[in-house]
């Protein structure tokens, strides 16, 4: 059965690297905790780095689920948080496909891809976006020619630490 895709895209504000390490360190953990959290939920919750990879996001949070309240839970339950006040979306994407994302690197096509997938390369089809995961050496030339998204999958606090 497909799921609801929801791909956002979250770039920090300058504001945030101002604050003194610590009080960067208790909004990260508290962050973290919540995607933690949303990760042991029904469905999936990917959280992927785009730090060095995109001047446009510094983060991407990939969610599955089988109902739009689900989508929209997460969404409130970001917008609690303290450090979300310091975080700009960019993006937001929203499909339906099939399967879960792995742990490999992954290349977000937001309105398709013009040529062929690379051999190797796990695919997810949506109705209107392709995503693709494996390594960065195969993902990485495709994205830069084709004006994706690629992102290093991260544990939640993996990727907020990169910040």
């Amino acid at each position: 059965m497909p799921l609801l895709w929801s791909f956002g895209l979250f770039r920090v504000l300058p504001e945030f690297r101002r604050l003194e390490a610590e009080g960067q360190e208790h909004l990260k953990e508290e962050l973290a905790e919540l995607l933690g959290r949303w990760q042991q939920r029904e469905g999936f919750l990917a959280v992927y780095s785009l730090v060095g990879l995109s001047a446009e996001a510094d983060f991407l949070l990939w969610q599955g689920a089988s109902h739009p309240r689900a989508l929209q839970a997460l969404r409130r339950e970001l917008n609690r948080t303290r450090l979300m006040g310091f975080v700009e979306p960019v993006a937001l994407y929203l499909d339906q496909g099939e399967g879960e994302p792995g742990e490999g690197f992954l290349a977000l096509f937001p309105f398709g891809l013009e040529g062929t997938p690379p051999a190797g390369a796990k695919v997810f089809q949506g109705e209107s976006l392709l995503a693709l995961e494996g390594p960065f050496e195969a993902l990485f030339p495709l994205a830069g020619r084709e004006g994706g998204h690629l992102a290093a999958r991260r544990t939640p606090r993996e990727a907020l630490d990169e910040l």
